[in-house]
């Protein structure tokens, strides 16, 4: 069967006139109102688990404008509607009054969406009103009510809601301005232009074809137009409102100013936005003057944020960049489809899809085909459309909720087409549109027939925005985030730290960072979980540490190293923290709390330290071979190197706190590298009597030593018996072959007498003569050295030498008895080492 030819336009088909078709629309748009209130607020009752990761950054944002609207005055409306540096502020400013009636919590936020997506119910009646009828704005308001994104839209806080009740406000008054012959409504169309500028930047995507095509329509009334006579009194009197407007604006903050790029010239710039406003206003009305005042009340608007950021096409081109879909390209035939699987999958589902576009679409294609206008006006809907689609498929960035802006135009298009049909078919196919969309969008608004919805999923639209309140993704058991807080606040009386190492759709780092500043709470969020987070720095930096078992596909390469390097058992990280919660999640995943309670609570509020850290950690990285232990003489400086990530083991903290530092200390052999602090003076003492003393590096805050450990009596060696001026070598006890990278314990015995200044330099010297390394010591009976051997020491046999020499004289002391060689320099011993 086709369709008859029918050209709809206001009033055709429309055979009811007077008060009645006006109460019978009223009451039946109220209906649909009421009832899309109810199952909105309804999910937001059943509803804890907060969906949607920029939703919560959303939230966040608009929680910190409590304090900056707190004292209402010049200087905090100028810093509201200009504080977040990337978003625009609509949605945080349109927020508050909800917040400040219902309380400040998420729930309270999301009433506003509940709202907006009445009137955006509202504006598509009047805009299918205004293009053919109301029975087709009825309808259309009917199918936007049901249709799922646009549910998903009004139960979460995202900007999208805003965004479509700007388009399509914009649309109508478009509409009804009869191409900018209506002041009112040309007025009309800057205001919901400037204020869809401050919802989101993407405003003029969705608006650019349809307002070049009321312009060509119109051209002729364009092209040649004359202005209106000015008269000098309007003229003088609107360029003083402008500069008056703009300076009660910019004056009282003209501090706040200097911290944007434009500085002083905003005030400059803004009296520029303002003139064609005031000059266009004090005008008589035509078309020209209608729309160059129009457009520059829309900037105007849009200019209290987007002037100060004039650098933001900048920083949305890096973005773009940045958020790209991986291949996403001009040559990728994806950029232009993805698009429609997102209309097929998100925003109708398979079977409505089915159900509804190919019988919609039919009359527009037989009418397009026939070279005949189904709708004139509804060309304005189409280039809303299809300028969304252009723009969309050439940027990177891909999104289902970009294209909720363009479904009041989508369901008025379709109602437009399914009154084409008779009437009867045209009954069957409309209840057939509305059983399916009703039922999809209960299966999505109640948890009852989740089991239905489950055997018949395929058939729905896509959970991704869209779920139901209270069950799988959302069930009550992962809104863990509170207990977690108030596990870490609880008794505490400094500021708190907690680095995430989970991130899924229920909990990751915008669920607390919004919770943070609802509650005011005084913790810093971290999240180790992305590429560009410092890892195991993050980690250690916060005395709370969040880690996620089971899958994490969210998280980012090095943040699973981290997770893999938790869970096996890394020994730094065993020593500074402990477990003290477990939470097991609804989809049998576990997490773990780990508190860290010794050691520094904020490092990173000491960037010399830490930078001192990174220094001393760098030394010890240089020199520590692989299997070399590394022993932290306190947690307080195990945390400070430690966060600069030694992931080579063994790790060992020793803890004051649990008695002698000494008694602690674990056995070891050969070449150990230990940390210091000033709380561990007394071990360095000890340890000069049970080790062998290398080279050191660092400052006041923490240093490192290089030991040489041996168990029992060192082997003593045959050597030369040089004698200085009264005193003689007796024994020379060392290991005859090290590896490089070891330290070579040297145990030296003399007797005799000597003058107090003297030292003896032991040096581990190169065939080549090049010295290895070197200690000093001053002169005792019983002397120990440590010689480190770098790690790069090529393999071979180096020889011991040993240098007497006065202190405050800087002479050498020649040697004099049973020894051949150089007097100064004497050849004790011969050392193998092994090179790498």
């Amino acid at each position: 069967m086709h369709p008859p030819s029918v050209n709809i336009s206001p009033g055709v088909n429309d055979t009811s006139h007077g008060k009645t078709p006006l109460l019978i629309g009223v009451i039946l748009l109220s209906a649909i109102v009421i009832l899309n209130i109810a199952g909105n607020l309804y999910w937001i009752q059943q509803n804890i688990v907060l969906v949607g990761r920029d939703a919560s950054n959303y939230l966040t944002t608009t929680m910190a404008y409590r304090e900056i609207l707190t004292d209402l005055s010049p200087q905090s409306l100028f810093r509201a509607f200009t504080y977040p540096q990337y978003r625009t502020p609509g949605l945080y400013l349109a927020a508050q009054p909800f917040l400040h009636l219902f309380g400040f919590n998420m729930d309270s936020a999301q009433y506003l969406n509940v709202a907006l997506s009445a009137v955006v119910i509202v504006l598509a009646y009047l805009l299918g009103a205004a293009i053919a009828g109301w029975r087709v704005g009825l309808f259309a308001a009917l199918l936007v009510s049901l249709f799922p994104m646009m549910a998903a839209m009004a139960r979460l806080f995202y900007t999208e809601m805003f965004l479509t009740a700007a388009v399509a406000a914009n649309l109508w008054a478009l509409h009804r301005s009869d191409g900018f012959a209506r002041r009112s409504w040309s007025m009309a169309w800057g205001v919901s232009l400037g204020i869809g500028l401050l919802v989101k930047w993407t405003m003029p995507i969705y608006l650019w074809l349809p307002v070049l095509w009321v312009l060509w329509r119109r051209r002729s009334d364009f092209i040649g137009a004359r202005w209106p006579a000015w008269q000098g009194r309007r003229l003088t009197l609107a360029l003083l409102a402008a500069f008056a407007i703009g300076t009660l604006w910019f004056w009282p903050n003209r501090t706040q100013a200097e911290a944007f790029l434009p500085g002083q010239f905003l005030w400059l710039g803004w009296i520029l936005l303002l003139m064609p406003v005031t000059l266009g206003l004090a005008l008589s009305s035509s078309r020209s003057t209608n729309l160059v005042t129009a457009i520059f009340v829309g900037l105007s608007i849009a200019s209290l944020w987007y002037l100060p950021h004039a650098d933001i096409g900048i920083r949305l081109f890096i973005e773009d960049e940045a958020r790209g879909q991986e291949g996403a390209s001009l040559l990728n035939p994806d950029n232009y489809l993805r698009y429609a699987r997102h209309l097929y999958f998100a925003h109708l589902g398979p079977l409505a899809f089915w159900l509804i576009v190919p019988p919609a679409l039919w009359p527009w294609l037989r009418a397009w085909a026939q070279r005949r206008p189904l709708s004139a006006s509804a060309t304005l809907l189409w280039l809303n459309i299809t300028a969304a689609l252009i723009v969309l498929s050439l940027i990177a960035q891909q999104n289902a909720r970009n294209l909720v802006p363009v479904l009041p135009s989508v369901a008025v298009l379709c109602a437009i087409g399914l009154w084409q049909y008779r009437p009867w078919l045209r009954w069957i196919l409309g209840s057939v549109w509305v059983v399916v969309l009703g039922t999809q969008l209960f299966l999505y608004t109640a948890d009852a027939p989740f089991d239905f919805y489950r055997s018949t999923q395929q058939l729905w639209a896509s959970r991704q925005y869209l779920k139901q309140p209270a069950i799988q993704e959302t069930d009550p058991g992962y809104w863990i985030a509170p207990h977690i807080l108030e596990a870490i606040t609880q008794g505490a009386d400094v500021p708190q730290r907690l680095t995430l190492l989970v991130n899924t759709h229920q909990i990751h780092r915008g669920i607390f960072k919004y919770l943070v500043e609802e509650k005011k709470l005084d913790v810093v969020i971290e999240d180790a979980t992305e590429i560009e987070s410092r890892a195991w720095h993050t980690v250690l930096a916060a005395p709370w540490v969040l880690v996620k078992d089971g899958a994490n596909r969210n998280v980012a390469a090095e943040g699973q190293v981290l997770i893999d390097r938790i869970f096996a058992g890394d020994p730094l990280f065993d020593a500074l923290y402990e477990k003290v919660e477990t939470y097991r999640l609804p989809d049998g995943d576990m997490l773990y709390l780990y508190h860290r309670s010794k050691g520094p609570g904020h490092p990173t509020v000491d960037p010399v330290r830490l930078a001192r850290a990174a220094d001393l950690w760098s030394w010890i990285k240089e020199r520590r071979p692989p299997g070399v232990p590394l022993i932290y003489s306190t947690p307080d400086v195990a945390v400070w190197v430690g966060m600069q990530d030694p992931t080579q083991a063994p790790v060992m903290v020793l803890d004051p706190a649990k008695g002698d530092l000494s008694s602690q200390f674990p056995v070891v052999e050969g070449t150990a590298v230990v940390v210091f602090d000033q709380n561990a003076l007394a071990l360095e003492q000890w340890l000069e009597q049970q080790a062998f003393r290398s080279i050191d590096s660092g400052g006041d805050d923490a240093w490192a030593t290089l030991y040489g450990f041996v168990e029992g009596a060192l082997e003593e060696q045959p050597s030369a018996r040089p004698q200085w001026e009264g005193m003689k070598l007796r024994a020379l006890r060392t290991k005859s072959q090290i590896h490089s990278g070891e330290v070579l314990p040297v145990e030296i015995h003399i007797k005799g007498q000597w003058p107090d200044k003297r030292q003896l330099s032991l040096r581990l010297v190169a065939p080549d003569g090049v010295i290895i390394a070197s200690q000093d010591r001053p002169l005792a009976e019983v002397m120990r050295f440590g010689l480190f051997a770098p790690l790069a020491t090529p393999s071979g046999d180096y020889q011991l030498v040993a240098i007497v020499y006065d202190v405050e004289r800087m002479v050498n002391i020649s040697a004099t008895l049973d020894f051949e060689g150089n007097p100064v320099e004497v050849n004790l011993a011969t050392v193998r080492i092994v090179g790498p």
